[in-house]
């Protein structure tokens, strides 16, 4: 299938072009992290003690609850269906959260430890928090519109996995970290290119389209922002001004794979 092929709508086109650039920000973020001056054992602990949350308490914890609540209609069809579905991405998600626990001995020196109530704490941080506010509004301000969008810009452009796949080679923790994020990468980005095209079969009016633009724009915003807090803000000031203006170079949406992921997906 090409990319003339896929017939993608002028709605998606515009959706993706007005991301581009803030998924490319995201990457710049983590990726000026890796040979900061500020990089230290005790940043690599925070950044990845709140990876750890996110995995569990923003991955495991969501689709936990929403397999919980289709148990008591497992009579039902469709309601089996989203049973297998929830625990298809709940083993995922629990792989990804062991990886990084596992990770954590060999960027710390000591074996993770953190119970869950003790993560909720330790692992939190406002920025998080503030993208959590901020989809939870787009969500109560229009419910599917708002959880499209979330769906959309739930792991970005895969920033922190592609750019972690770069440090392979250099180090015993940076070695680590590339075979982690290299695990997760392959996971996430078909997820991730499937997700963003699947949002085309749904016949969103004009109006919906610039909803969905606004929204994910929103959204990526405060998520560069997160990724800079987890990562100490390794960025300045001023170019964090730049990256939120959307004057990162832009990166190039896959459409050439994407294509082959619905052939695949098809087959």
């Amino acid at each position: 299938m090409s990319y003339k092929e896929l017939n993608p709508s002028a709605g998606l086109l515009k959706l993706i072009e007005a991301n581009v650039s803030y998924w490319s920000a995201e990457a710049e973020v983590i990726r000026s992290y890796w040979d900061s001056p500020i990089r230290n054992t005790d940043t690599d602990k925070k950044w990845l003690t709140h990876q750890i949350y996110k995995e569990y308490c923003d991955g495991i914890l969501p689709y936990l609850a929403m397999f919980n609540e289709c148990l008591p209609n497992a009579n039902l069809t469709e309601q089996r269906q989203k049973l297998l579905e929830f625990s298809a991405i709940i083993h995922e998600e629990v792989e990804h959260f062991t990886m990084f626990a596992d990770l954590y001995r060999i960027l710390i020196g000591t074996d993770y430890t953190l119970s869950p109530d003790a993560l909720k704490i330790a692992g939190a941080w406002p920025e998080n928090d503030a993208l959590r506010t901020t989809r939870q509004q787009h969500t109560a301000e229009s419910p599917d519109i708002g959880r499209r969008a979330t769906r959309f810009t739930e792991g970005g452009y895969v920033a922190l996995f592609s750019e972690g796949m770069k440090l392979a080679g250099r180090n015993t923790a940076d070695n680590a970290i590339a075979e982690v994020c290299k695990k997760i990468y392959h996971d996430e980005f078909n997820h991730m290119l499937l997700g963003i095209l699947e949002t085309d079969k749904e016949q969103l009016s004009d109006s919906d389209w610039l909803t969905l633009e606004k929204f994910t724009v929103e959204q990526m915003k405060k998520r560069i922002i997160m990724r800079n807090a987890q990562f100490s803000s390794p960025v300045s000031a001023s170019r964090m001004q730049q990256l939120l203006a959307g004057e990162a170079t832009p990166i190039v949406f896959d459409f050439s794979y994407a294509a082959q992921l619905l052939n695949h997906e098809a087959a």
